[in-house]
């Protein structure tokens, strides 16, 4: 397979690109004071493949996972380390999340590979499937309720002889307690889903596998973009399914949606009424006519509504800010919510209304920090300073604080000046306020996709035990 140069792949050039080792690094300097009730680990996941993975088809969503994390603890930023992520066999290597769930921290991967699990100090793992349950793989997005722990995902297979989804519900203990079959045609591509009090709500997009780039990628013959086989289909239909926690294909309602691709859900609830009201941010199109990343137009926030008797998804776009990577307060996760948190896209947080011209460069443009109320539509942004962006903000609770947005925004920014990265702590009210701490970190951080800032208390004696001493 030809080798792609960085000139020839946006998602191979400058931040984009992967860094060379593995770094152990302690006694990190801190300009401002870290709050002292940070006492845990700020993870981020991201693909760093390798040389070999970054051929002429390779996609920004593809190549090995490496985990980067930060340990803070009673005011002090005590370590830096990265590391590649290495399951039982080469091929477990997610790189699209990383979170804690029944004591293990857990690294994700959606269409077919399983969850890697690994100890709090990054320097041991090996594949978790929840006793086989989940070999035939996970998803990057999950749910989890933060009243039971239980853990809800919507998996697929790339795979042309997949013709269904799964549903599956993970105990707080790691136990499977539930799975069901979904019949769905076309192999969807279904990157997250979303949950409220009583039900899951599935995401069938026009974003299918493509049997001509599968079989290029087979060949050994790819066009740009083809390691990720999934294309826009204009023949898929676009429909959410909805079913109650627990439930099975024979349960699930269909609602025609808008004609558009969601990547993320922010947040969904069960209304008064018995619609459900999910918020997501939503792509006219993707991969129809860029195909190494999510790159054919700007996102945009927008409320759905799925009504409770029949009928249409109804749309309303909540602001026309270029914004993704959204973001709550996990407590309200399945509740009803005000706040969320995103990463900008584009220079200076463009406005979907503004003249943008698409071809400059051909990629994924992170951009500043926006924070949304969805009661007010007001927005508040913070900008890191010039040549300096970040990705996903994480919220972080303040201990015993009774508000949504009490608590800290914690998130990588990139600084393009020094090709160097930083922890940046924000307070969560107010995010136009300058930064409360800034952890300088020995080297760039890659753009990748997820994170969580997983406390002490989430992972406990638990995550080593289920490593071999």
């Amino acid at each position: 397979m030809a080798t792609a140069t960085r000139g020839d792949n946006p998602y191979l050039q400058g931040n984009f690109a992967p860094v060379p080792d593995e770094l152990s690094v302690s006694g990190l300097p801190v300009t401002g004071a870290l709050p002292r009730e940070l006492t845990g680990r700020f993870l981020r996941i991201g693909p760093n493949p390798a040389a070999h993975e970054t051929g002429v088809g390779h996609h920004w969503f593809m190549g090995q996972g490496m985990v980067h994390g930060v340990r803070l603890r009673d005011g002090r930023a005590e370590w830096y380390r990265n590391r590649v992520v290495r399951g039982d066999v080469p091929e477990d290597s997610p790189n699209t999340n990383v979170l804690a769930q029944g004591g293990r921290l857990l690294a994700l991967v959606e269409g077919g590979g399983a969850p890697v699990s690994i100890t709090p100090d990054l320097n041991r793992m090996r594949t978790w499937d929840s006793d086989g349950a989940l070999r035939s793989g996970f998803t990057a997005h999950p749910k989890i309720d933060p009243l039971t722990g239980e853990m809800h995902a919507v998996t697929y297979l790339i795979d042309p002889a997949s013709e269904h989804l799964r549903y599956v519900v993970v105990d707080a203990g790691g136990a499977t307690t539930h799975t069901a079959d979904l019949p769905v045609p076309g192999v969807p591509m279904v990157h997250d889903m979303a949950m409220t009090a009583t039900r899951v709500v599935v995401l069938d997009l026009p974003v299918t596998l493509s049997a001509a780039a599968a079989g290029r990628l087979a060949a050994g013959t790819p066009q740009p973009g083809d390691a990720l086989p999934m294309r826009w289909n204009d023949e898929h239909p676009s429909r959410v399914g909805v079913l109650p926690r627990g439930g099975t294909a024979a349960d699930v309602r269909w609602f025609d949606a808008p004609r558009c691709y969601v990547f993320h859900v922010l947040n969904a609830y069960d209304a008064p009424d018995g619609s459900i009201v999910m918020d997501v941010v939503r792509y006219d199109t993707v991969f129809r006519d860029r195909f190494r990343g999510p790159a054919d137009g700007l996102p945009a926030l927008a409320r759905w509504t799925v009504p409770p008797h029949g009928g249409a998804v109804s749309e309303q776009i909540m602001s026309d800010r270029s914004i993704e990577w959204p973001r709550i307060n996990q407590a309200r996760a399945g509740q009803s919510h005000r706040y969320g948190w995103f990463g900008g896209t584009g220079p200076e947080s463009l406005r979907l209304s503004d003249d943008v011209d698409r071809d400059s460069g051909g990629s994924f443009e992170p951009g500043p920090l926006v924070k949304f109320d969805t009661v007010t539509g007001e927005a508040a942004t913070h900008h890191f300073g010039a040549g300096r962006v970040t990705q996903e903000p994480v919220f972080v609770a303040r201990p015993g604080g009774a508000e949504e947005d009490d608590g800290w925004i914690l998130s990588v920014v990139h600084d393009g000046n020094t090709d160097r990265s930083e922890l940046v702590v924000l307070d969560a009210a107010d995010v136009t306020a300058a930064p409360l701490a800034r952890v300088h970190l020995p080297r760039r951080v890659p753009f990748g996709f997820h994170g969580n800032w997983i406390s002490d208390d989430e992972i406990g004696p638990r995550a080593p035990a289920v490593l071999p001493t």
